[in-house]
């Protein structure tokens, strides 16, 4: 089985057009097929009257009756999560193609009617005139703008070209507005549009309250109740294809599931931007507190600006901890971990690394039936490494350990895909884990940042290798079946990835052609493989 971020119920069955034939079928039910030619009363003009009309506005109620589902399959604390047990984000596929057959319906509406209003009717152009002057014409011109907008800016070459925070915040804007169009285009449909926007603003308390539950000291007494951000410590990486930035910070909650995300943001930057991102640690849910770390790629925008942050609070304090107050949102999303699988591969790339070290330390679990796991990263520089010292020393101590003590096997892959360069400097100090995280399992408990030696770090030792490539890239399809060939000897097999979307595909690809049906290999059907892949990187 191959899935990923986007449903797989009833996404096929709308891509594939079934949807729209379903909705036309729909929208000719009941209609009167006949033409009616009436005269006009002093002219030798007459009107064609035909059931095109009513055809045309049987279209546009489906398309305001789809608008309250449309935005349901988009709201990040959905109902439809609640009830189902499927994370968010899993409904997005289906937001944008509810969205884009509203798009459809909505010309074919507006398209149909302007023919009437503009040739069926006489005299011309005196009708089409006076009918484009109504108000309800006006706000639907306004509406059929609005969408319009919302479908080419969420293309993925446009947001590519103008940023997703761009996307991001005229989404909203401008999905707020076409609601508001539609409201004044027809009153006897505003219940529709009633509707979405209570849904909208369900969503928006829903993210209030729980944004409130972390933030506001209900848990400890000792600070009393009022809203808190938390302090976070930086650190930043320089290497010759950007910055990045690993964020730290300790808050009072429950433990969340592995494969879940959190929206963090940066009061110092702004207030009305949050952004994804996956957890590199892991959850511990004995503890009242738990710790967060993540690997921030500093990008364009909101990113860039923290990196630059960090960076300036070095310069200016360089014996102190670069900090930033951090307002958090979230869990949201499913646990990807499934303790009955026996083989467990992890394949990224980049800052997907922090998608996978927590679903590959939950493996390393006694409670864990994972009898064979591998750790495949791609880095441009060997440099990159840093990023998850401490992280990675301690899965580089696990590796005898796991095969002595608990019978599992355990090998660590890492790829450079660029000639080496000059290792960086930190530019702030390491902070000591290891007394404010503690636990016997936890990585901070068997190395501290302080006393990381990376040479140490990158030696080569059994189940631990780093292959340099000269500016290529690793054969995944090879990897997935050396790995299933070489290693697995039966049971079930979960691939869990993350990084850029090239990845990916290739990725889900060399796990399909493992799950040819009706094919035996090893006493397992080869249908028992499983790929999760995420596409949001820190």
């Amino acid at each position: 089985m191959v899935y990923n971020s986007s449903a797989a119920l009833g996404a096929r069955h709308i891509q594939d057009g079934k949807g729209l034939y379903t909705l036309k079928y729909w929208g000719f039910i009941g209609i009167t097929y006949k033409t009616w030619i009436t005269p006009i009363q002093g002219s030798n003009l007459h009107n064609i009257r035909s059931g095109v009309g009513g055809f045309a506005d049987r279209v546009g109620a489906f398309a305001f009756a789809l608008t309250p589902l449309t935005i349901t399959l988009c709201t990040r604390d959905s109902i439809l999560s609640l009830v189902t047990g499927i994370p968010y984000q899993s409904f997005n596929f289906l937001h944008r193609w509810t969205g884009r057959i509203i798009l459809v319906q909505s010309f074919v509406h507006a398209i149909i009617w302007t023919i009437v209003e503009g040739r069926l009717y006489q005299p011309q152009p005196t009708t089409y005139i006076a009918w484009i002057k109504q108000e309800y014409m006006i706000w639907g011109i306004v509406a059929q703008s609005f969408i319009t907008f919302l479908f080419v800016f969420s293309l993925r070459p446009v947001i590519r070209l103008t940023g997703y925070e761009f996307f991001r915040k005229s989404h909203l804007l401008v999905s707020g507005l076409y609601l508001g169009a539609c409201y004044g285009h027809w009153r006897q449909l505003r219940c529709w549009i009633l509707a979405s926007f209570a849904i909208m603003g369900l969503d928006l308390v829903a993210r209030t309250v729980r944004t409130l539950l972390l933030h506001c000291g209900y848990k400890d007494a000792r600070q009393g109740f009022g809203f808190r951000s938390v302090p976070s410590v930086m650190e930043t990486f320089k290497d010759p294809t950007g910055t990045i930035v690993r964020m730290s910070f300790e808050v009072r909650h429950g433990g969340w599931n592995i494969g879940q995300h959190f929206y963090l943001t940066f009061p110092a930057l702004n207030v009305w931007q949050a952004h994804p991102f996956t957890p590199l640690s892991s959850p511990n849910r004995e503890a009242g507190v738990q710790r967060h770390t993540y690997i921030i790629r500093a990008c364009a925008g909101e990113t860039g600006r923290l990196a630059k942050l960090a960076e300036d609070a070095g310069k200016r304090y360089p014996v102190c901890q670069a900090t930033t107050p951090v307002v958090l949102q979230g869990a949201y999303g499913g646990s990807i971990v499934d303790w009955e699988v026996e083989n467990v591969l992890a394949v990224t790339g980049g800052t997907g690394i922090t998608f996978a070290i927590p679903v590959v330390m939950a493996a390393l679990e006694e409670k864990s039936a994972a009898r064979n796991i591998e750790l495949v990263w791609t880095v441009r520089h060997v440099e990159n490494l840093a990023w998850v010292e401490p992280e990675l020393a301690f899965l580089k101590e696990q590796l005898g350990r796991v095969a002595e003590k608990r019978g599992k096997r355990f090998r660590i892959r890492i790829f450079v895909t660029r000639p080496d360069t000059v290792r960086h400097e930190n530019v702030v100090q390491h902070f000591d884990e290891k007394k404010e995280y503690g636990g016997d399992d936890s990585p901070a408990s068997m190395v501290s940042e302080s006393e990381l030696d990376f040479e140490e770090l990158v030696r080569e030792c059994p189940g631990f290798s780093i292959t340099n490539l000269n500016n290529g890239r690793p054969d995944i399809s090879n990897l997935v079946t050396s790995f299933m060939e070489q290693t697995v000897e039966g049971g079930r097999t979960q691939v869990v990835g993350s990084g850029p979307p090239d990845l990916g595909t290739q990725l889900r690809a060399a796990v399909a052609s493992h799950n040819a049906p009706g094919e035996v290999w090893r006493g397992n059907a080869r249908g028992d493989v499983e790929c999760v892949w995420d596409d949001r990187m820190g």
